[in-house]
């Protein structure tokens, strides 16, 4: 641990279980540095930062220094003193700012953003300016998520928060170290592990406005005491989703998740150490798709005759106009088991982990309400599994007093199957005259796509050189082989139809990936004085191939469409410089990092309701469907971020954070709708996004045999996400007493403009900023605590993303001759809506929480 030359301040090591057992008035305001260790390394931390502390309490009148251990290199080391940037979120300040469900990440790391997919399979991210999409690139991720050092499924992370020891957000490229390897960062949750020496625990509750209710805690239990102990938590939540409401239906929006988590932690001798987990998790969902009216952006547009009226529908109403509600269920269950050895200064360290995990989801196809007698829906069933083994080998002791290392083996395997049913509108009509002659009826195409087992094995290695005690070097290399060997999407079949060998498969989409790649990272950091570092890096990421899955065409796919469809493996280069560094006998705190990374082949996915193509459906005949297609496109990101704390007193802090990332795609071909000449309106194809949807003839006589278009692309946004964003933090606490504080403090999220979708002319969206305040008193010895908060307070709603189309639902005809009736020829309809979906902000909430704690807590 560094020293500080200052004599009137106090160095506080802090860790994630270590804050959450103390509550100490003083924190860090500057989010970005709420870091901590690893738990069994936080075991370790505890003594010292309790002497630590009692000092600071008895000097008072002295600055007080929060020195945070992280283990981003895999070892502890002090947060200002690692060449990278590491955001990451304590136990205790997820108590301090009600942090109920993990998305909520996002209000307090900028240029971070994740969202749960409304079909319920895994989470849509972004970091760095570039995306990743579960739909498209699987978990092979631009982020990887890590739970106790294992990677897990993303959407196994999201849907729970309570008992976290930790979050730790690393950005750029990732994997010399551990894990997988990813281009633009991971994501660590680490969970609290039992205290072998004092028993105790915790109850927490939430009760909020739109009936959301979380109720979590825990309990420890030392069996022998510095031998063996047992941490068993649990949660219960309930809220409202998206609270959007439907003007057709009395069915309530609801998200019920409950857990429960049990750890052992095992150490007979200083040099042995054994832990496992298990978790199980279950989540229940129940959603309206949020629209608007059309009328309020596009006056010109009309809809189809006779299409639905319910008035009407702004941003701030909240509303939907189906019929039926899109529903989600989710199950998991984790097993992670740990091994660590100390053997003549050395350290041997093993990580396994295996998770099952079942998806259902019923998602409402008729959007716009057409047809509301009829359930029209995609229905998905996923099943998979994960497992993960890790062994690394590192130091304890410096090697002949100049390098560390760490090397290492790991194995990772995804295998998965997913079962669809396309429910789809068939109508009988009379052929000639056109007009219905039976109700329209529910035509069911079963869908599979058949099992693969996508998986990695890996050697690492990283070794850092201490050239003097202020410089070092450091370097790492990763070689990987990947193997991913699926029979492909196979349309109108069952899973028994593919075991008899009854199926055909979709062509472009078999996978039979066996593919080597080498990444490295290397870094140089010079410390001038004890108060400031310098630092410049460099690192380079890979990402097996893609086949994205959602084109149910029942015809060949073209060559467009493969094009768009099936994608060769990414690599990325990435350069960073960047400074850590305090000032004014560390009341200040300053960090500032510019970093360039550039990608090949990066897989682009289509935004919103996704590219207008030509479809053909279960009767041959073709409509307009839609679909993200993908692209393979080259990508440059420049990018800054910045971070200040102030601690003017011990009892007042301050802190920002400030994140710039500009990603722009370079020459390449995207999937577009090109039917149109943007000036003269005629049909043909001019290169560029057609700004009217054409009709299914004007898209048939521009793309001849295709029925995607390409659009040339250049100097597009390859994210959705806003270039500026930033988080602002202040804290006052007050000693009420010599037994109670109380304090008051917020949080306030600033997302600059942006535009969600280059090929969206309706979707741009305006900074804007959300203030949550919080207030409460608690127990000085952390016994107690009592709060309450409001989040958006000003309830600002902002459109965060729109559909370029208005809700359609298109219906397979069927033609008729009598005398036999006999069918004689199928064409198609598309049902156009007065109402487009949309994505807003989250409403206001108020809310109050009571948290009681005994023991080691």
């Amino acid at each position: 641990m560094r020293h500080s030359g200052a004599q009137n301040s106090t160095r506080k090591i802090i860790s994630g279980e270590d804050s959450m057992r103390r509550q100490d008035a003083f924190i860090l305001a500057g989010v970005s540095a709420l870091a901590m260790v690893s738990p069994a390394r936080a075991q370790e931390a505890e003594s010292t930062t309790a002497a630590v502390g009692a000092h600071a309490g008895a000097t008072s009148d002295a600055s007080v220094v929060t020195e945070i251990i992280v283990q981003a290199r895999r070892r502890d080391e002090s947060l200002q003193d690692v060449p990278l940037v590491v955001n990451a979120v304590t136990a205790d300040s997820i108590t301090k700012l009600n942090i109920r469900n993990f998305t909520e990440i996002n209000a307090v790391v900028p240029g971070l953003q994740l969202t749960p997919n409304a079909n319920g399979i895994g989470t849509s991210s972004s970091i760095r300016g570039v995306n990743h999409d579960v739909n498209v690139s699987a978990e092979n991720g631009t982020i990887q998520y890590y739970r106790n050092d294992a990677p897990v499924p993303s959407n196994f992370v999201m849907q729970t928060m309570y008992d976290v020891g930790q979050i730790e957000v690393l950005r750029g490229p990732q994997g010399t170290l551990r894990g997988r390897s990813t281009p633009s960062g991971s994501i660590t949750a680490t969970t609290r592990q039992p205290d072998l020496v004092e028993a105790g625990g915790y109850m927490a509750g939430t009760l909020a406005s739109a009936s959301a209710a979380n109720i979590n805690g825990a309990l420890n239990i030392p069996i022998i005491s510095d031998v063996l102990g047992i941490r068993v938590a649990g949660l219960h939540s309930f809220d409202r989703g998206n609270r959007v409401t439907s003007v057709n239906s009395d069915v309530k929006p609801s998200s019920e998740t409950n857990a429960i988590r049990a750890a052992v932690r095992f150490e007979p001798t200083q040099w042995l150490r054994l832990g496992f987990l298990y978790e199980g998790m279950q989540n229940t969902g129940t959603r309206f798709d949020q629209v608007r009216s059309v009328s309020q952006y596009d006056p010109d547009y009309v809809p189809s005759a006779g299409a639905p009226d319910y008035g009407e529908i702004g941003l701030s109403d909240r509303l939907s106009v189906q019929t039926r509600p899109s529903t989600t269920s989710q199950k998991f269950q984790f097993y992670n088991w740990n091994a660590e050895v100390d053997v003549l200064g050395q350290r041997l360290i093993y990580v396994g982990s295996a998770t099952s995990q079942k998806y259902h989801s019923y998602g409402v196809r008729d959007l716009a309400n057409f047809f509301p007698d009829l359930a029209v829906a995609q229905i998905a069933d996923t099943k998979g599994t994960t497992s993960s083994h890790e062994v690394r080998l590192q130091n304890l002791d410096r090697v002949a007093g100049l390098f560390d290392y760490v090397a290492g083996y790991f194995h990772y395997a995804v295998p998965s199957q997913t079962n669809l049913d396309d429910l789809s509108i068939t109508q009988l009509r009379l052929a000639g005259l056109g007009f219905p002659i039976a109700a329209p009826s529910v035509t069911d195409t079963p869908i599979y796509v058949a099992k693969g087992t996508p998986t990695e094995d890996s050697f690492f290695g990283n070794v850092t050189f201490h050239l003097t005690e202020a410089t070092e070097l450091s370097g790492g290399l990763r070689r990987i082989h990947f193997t991913d060997n699926r029979d492909g999407l196979f349309i109108s079949c069952t899973p028994e139809m593919y075991a008899a060998g009854n199926c055909t498969r979709q062509n472009g989409t078999q996978s039979d990936v066996n593919e080597n790649a080498t990444i490295y990272s290397a870094s140089i950091k010079h410390r001038f004085t004890p108060d400031l570092m310098v630092y410049a890096s460099t690192g380079s990421s890979w990402r097996p191939p893609v086949v994205a899955i959602g084109n149910f065409t029942h015809a060949d796919y073209t060559a467009n469409e493969i094009a768009h469809i099936s994608l060769p493996s990414e690599s990325s280069k990435s350069y960073e410089i960047g400074l850590k560094s305090d000032w004014f006998d560390r009341k200040v705190q300053f960090n500032l990092t510019a970093y360039h990374q550039d990608y090949k082949n990066y897989p682009y996915r289509s935004g919103g309701a996704g590219i207008a193509y030509i479809n053909i459906n279960s009767a041959g005949a073709p409509t307009i469907g839609n679909f993200n297609f993908v692209s393979a496109v080259p990508i440059k990101v420049n990018g800054v971020e910045a971070e200040l704390a102030f601690t003017p007193t011990p009892r007042w802090n301050l802190g920002a954070t400030v994140n710039f990332a500009r990603s722009r795609i370079g020459n390449a071909l995207l999937a577009c709708t090109d039917a149109l000449n943007n000036q003269s309106g005629a049909v043909g194809s001019d290169g560029i996004p057609d700004t009217v949807t054409p009709t299914l003839a004007q898209m048939q006589q521009a793309y001849g045999g295709e029925r995607v278009a390409q659009c040339a692309g250049g100097g597009q946004s390859a994210t959705f996400q806003p270039e500026w964003s930033g988080v602002f933090r202040a804290e006052y606490t007050l000693p009420l007493n010599n037994d109670v504080d109380g304090y008051l403090r917020g949080l306030f999220s600033w997302k600059g403009k942006s535009r969600t979708d280059s090929n969206n002319p309706y979707d741009n969206v305006k900074a804007y900023g959300l203030l949550n305040l919080f207030g409460g008193l608690r127990a000085q010895d952390g016994g107690w605590e009592v709060s309450v908060y409001a989040k958006n307070i000003f309830d600002t709603t902002k459109l965060l993303s729109q559909d370029d189309l208005a809700q359609f639902t298109s219906v397979t005809d069927v033609y008729l001759s009598p005398p036999t009736y006999s069918v004689s020829g199928i064409g198609s309809t598309v049902y156009s809506s007065r109402y487009a979906g949309v994505a807003v902000t989250a409403p206001r909430e108020f809310g109050v929480t009571f948290r009681v704690a005994f023991g080691s807590r």
